[in-house]
C-alpha cells in the first residue's frame, strides 16, 4: 500500500479515523447534490462506505486514496478522495464490464465544494491514473460520468481521459471515458511512499 504525494497534495490509503470527514463530505450539499441524487447518507450508511474503501485496500492492495491538501504550516486539509476501484463496486449492472479483465478499474473522485475550481481534482487524477499504469502495471482506467456533469468531464479531459461512448444504468446514462499510457497526461511531480497497514489508523 502506497502513499502518494504532489506538489500541492497528500494522498494516503483511508482508516477508521476518517469515518467522520467521510459522513461530512459525503453530507456536503455539493456532493449531495453531484453524485447522490439531492439524498443525504445516514452516518451509518457513511460507515459502511468507509468500511468498504478499507477492504476494497486490504482484497487489491490499491483503492480510494483519502486527498489532503499541504498548507505552508505543515497542516493538511481534507479535501475529500480519489483513487482506483473495481468497476462493479458500485455499478454490478455494468453491460461493458468483464470481471476476468485486469484492467476493469475505474477512476472515482469527490471532493468537498470548498476544494473544487483549483484544480486539485485534476493533480489528484492524474497522480492516481500514473501510479496506475507505473507501479500496477495497468493497460488503461475508465471512467464513468454523468452527462450532465460537465465540469467533471472537463476535469477527466485534462487528466487524458477520451469519449468511447456512452453506458445506460438503473440511474440514468452516463458517459465511458477511457485512459492509456499515451494519453495520460502526468503529474508535475508524484512521490510514492511505502506504507504499513498499522499507520492507516493514526490520524491526520
Amino acid at each position: 500500500m502506497h502513499i502518494l504525494e504532489t506538489p500541492r497534495l497528500i494522498l494516503r490509503p483511508p482508516s477508521h479515523s476518517d469515518e467522520l470527514r467521510l459522513h461530512e463530505l459525503h453530507s456536503d450539499p455539493f456532493v449531495v447534490n453531484a453524485m447522490r441524487d439531492g439524498v443525504y447518507p445516514t452516518i451509518q450508511q457513511s460507515k459502511a462506505a468507509l468500511l468498504q474503501f478499507i477492504n476494497h485496500w486490504q482484497r487489491n492492495r490499491f483503492g480510494l486514496w483519502m486527498v489532503f491538501v499541504k498548507n505552508e504550516d505543515q497542516a493538511r486539509k481534507f479535501a475529500g478522495y480519489c483513487g482506483l476501484m473495481c468497476i462493479g463496486t458500485y455499478r454490478a449492472e455494468d453491460p461493458n464490464s468483464l470481471a476476468e479483465d485486469p484492467n476493469n478499474v475505474e477512476i472515482v473522485t469527490c471532493l468537498h465544494l470548498a476544494a473544487s475550481g483549483k484544480g486539485f481534482a485534476v493533480e489528484a487524477g492524474r497522480a492516481v491514473v500514473q501510479f496506475a499504469f507505473e507501479h500496477l502495471k495497468l493497460e488503461k482506467v475508465t471512467s464513468f460520468v454523468r452527462q450532465k456533469n460537465t465540469r467533471s468531464i472537463v476535469k477527466n479531459m485534462k487528466i487524458g481521459f477520451v469519449y468511447v461512448g456512452d453506458v445506460t444504468y438503473k440511474t440514468g446514462r452516463s458517459r465511458r471515458l477511457e485512459i492509456s499510457p499515451s494519453t495520460a497526461v502526468k503529474a508535475d511531480s508524484l512521490l510514492v511512499f511505502d506504507c504499513k497497514d498499522s499507520e492507516f489508523d493514526r490520524d491526520q
